[in-house]
């Protein structure tokens, strides 16, 4: 007689509403969709459970590998093979994925409130790699300094309360200067691999608008795409237009870039020192109606600079443009704010969800792998965060599952206990379930109340 089920160890492993999640979004399907389908040996399924689940237990794959008497049913060389599959598309699984959570999403979201998909890119730090590939120098605005490692292009929608990504790539370097580690020699570029490592070299603003393009048709479509000022070109405005978004941006005070005013083109300096500007307390200093045009655009689209003052420096300003010439400029202003929902994102991923530090993969590949697994574990935090009951963070949320799977473990094991003790009872000293029954409760009653305050069940009881 079997005391426990053999695949009794994904229950400590994940919290049962992680299992929920995998089966509400069929996750299983989505994965056999985008090539992640089973060839031999261990289910697809079960090793991408046992990844998303990692990072919740506090302890690396070795640790993980080796706790415990009863170990993991595979090694970890299955563990780096499944992460470095070339024929896994994993940036369409992160579309898949998210066409499926947004819905449900949207369905707890007012009608009133306006949804975006929003652009942005943050560093991938791998500074004490040398053999990594596709490894390049690339440089950190925020910080103003280089650092060895990728970039990190995300697309995400939001309702100005929940953020799901949609969208990502990870970018190396165009320039060959910068590029340290050259891709694999053996790698056809007309499989999804290859193609892969060619978008990684290509242009942010001409990969950030594939991504808009993708979006369409999908539920992750929205009305507003917003982006900071290093997207906020004019003929990436002109692009995304013509995609069918309105763009709401902030604009860079930039000599070249210029907007039809009046019949001149002019900077925006130039467009603010010709107008006067709101006194009192306005919530912006300047509104002008301008049009926005490029050489590579036969048309013009219309569009309002809301000049809006800096909070860090109360002489200086930032301008911020909407497409959108029927939004008043308090709407432009609270709609570019929901920008900031892409910065607790990548914050998330890296401070809460490691994603540059749980492996230190070498392959192009795997590296790829390993981020839309992390992306995935935001997905179901920020599910979990907009369905409970509270407004509680993707942190705070972290780390009630992480204690939650912590308590599962100690069940277990005590669950674990009790079986031994009852089957033993039963072969061995040929006792009766009555009188089995009345030696369990005296134990149980036996042991110290913090133990059985962690008990909320009688474990054994069937």
């Amino acid at each position: 007689m079997a005391i426990i089920h053999e695949d009794r160890w994904i229950d400590y492993s994940i919290s049962k509403r992680f299992e929920s999640f995998m089966k509400r979004f069929r996750i299983g399907s989505l994965l056999h969709s985008v090539g992640a389908s089973k060839e031999k040996g261990v289910s697809p399924r079960l090793l991408f459970i046992f990844l998303l689940g990692l990072v919740f237990r506090n302890k690396n794959l070795y640790e993980t590998m080796n706790s415990g008497r009863r170990s993991v049913p595979f090694g970890k060389n299955t563990v780096y093979r499944y992460l470095a599959r070339s024929s896994v598309n994993w940036e369409a699984f992160i579309r898949k994925l998210s066409a499926s959570v947004i819905p449900e999403i949207d369905k707890l979201t007012s009608e009133e409130r306006q949804t975006a998909l929003i652009l942005d890119d943050s560093p991938y730090y791998r500074n004490r790699s040398c053999k990594v590939e596709m490894l390049s120098r690339c440089y950190d605005h925020s910080e103003n300094r280089y650092y060895k490692g990728f970039t990190l292009l995300s697309m995400g929608w939001s309702d100005g309360r929940t953020f799901i990504p949609v969208d990502f790539r990870l970018l190396s370097s165009g320039n060959d200067e910068n590029l340290l580690s050259k891709p694999e020699k053996n790698c056809d570029m007309r499989t999804i691999a290859g193609k892969r490592r060619i978008a990684s070299r290509e242009s942010k603003p001409k990969l950030a608008l594939g991504m808009l393009e993708k979006a369409k048709g999908t539920p992750a479509q929205a009305r507003y795409a917003l982006f900071d000022s290093w997207f906020a070109s004019p003929s990436f405005m002109l692009s995304a237009k013509g995609l069918g978004y309105d763009v709401v941006a902030r604009v860079k005070n930039h000599r070249n870039y210029r907007y039809l005013y009046n019949g001149e083109a002019l900077s925006l300096s130039q467009i603010y020192a010709a107008n006067r500007k709101r006194g009192g307390r306005s919530r912006y200093l300047l509104s002008v109606r301008v049009e926005i045009r490029s050489l590579a655009f036969e048309e013009s689209v219309p569009a309002t600079i809301v000049y809006v003052r800096d909070r860090t420096n109360r002489k200086k300003w930032i301008a911020l443009i909407s497409t959108d010439t029927g939004l008043k400029e308090d709407e432009v202003i609270s709609l570019y704010g929901k920008r900031w929902d892409i910065e607790p994102y990548h914050k998330t991923l890296k401070s809460v969800l490691r994603l540059t530090k749980e492996f230190q993969q070498r392959s192009f590949d795997s590296i790829t792998a390993h981020t839309a697994i992390v992306l995935t574990r935001y997905v179901f935090l920020a599910v979990e965060s907009r369905e409970s009951n509270d407004d509680r963070s993707i942190g705070g949320i972290f780390l009630l599952i992480s204690d939650e799977l912590e308590d599962i473990g100690f069940h277990y094991a005590f669950e674990l206990l009790i079986s031994f003790l009852k089957h033993f009872m039963e072969e061995r000293l040929a006792l009766g379930t009555e009188a089995i029954e009345q030696m369990i409760d005296r134990f149980f009653n036996s042991l110290p109340r913090y133990i059985k305050e962690s008990l909320p069940v009688r474990v054994w009881e069937s």
